[in-house]
């Protein structure tokens, strides 16, 4: 799903699939939450309540995201934990990498180096 914005900015797309019976999804633009990330807070939503419990966000595609987009991560990898599920977040950019560091949420949060690495990750357990 493809949500424009007006100003030229960049819009956040959500594609979704699964390998191995974990869903992936495949994140692009810059997450700066508001009205632009609804498709990422809609598919998060969605999946968890759909029951899925193994989930790797693939964020290759987000150059950049501020605090209020890394807020609609950390909602979804909370919802996915409450229902007993686990998150990874995989492909991750330098300045993103950098904002999670920051935060110190790449201590809670597995981060891997790409999504292959987080489907393995889960089989090891």
């Amino acid at each position: 799903m493809v949500r424009s914005l007006e100003n030229e900015k960049a819009a956040v797309t959500v594609g979704t699939r699964e390998r191995g019976g974990v869903v992936i999804l495949d994140v692009s633009g810059k997450l700066m939450g508001g009205p632009e990330s609804d498709p990422l807070r809609e598919t998060l939503r969605r999946i968890v309540e759909g029951g899925t419990r193994k989930m790797v966000v693939n964020l290759r595609g987000v150059p950049w995201m501020n605090s209020s987009g890394l807020g609609v991560l950390l909602a979804g990898f909370i919802q996915l934990r409450k229902h007993g599920g686990e998150l990874k977040f995989a492909g991750l950019q330098d300045r993103v990498r950098a904002i999670l560091t920051t935060t110190k949420l790449i201590t809670m949060i597995e981060t891997c180096p790409d999504e292959d690495a987080a489907l393995r990750s889960f089989q090891a357990r």
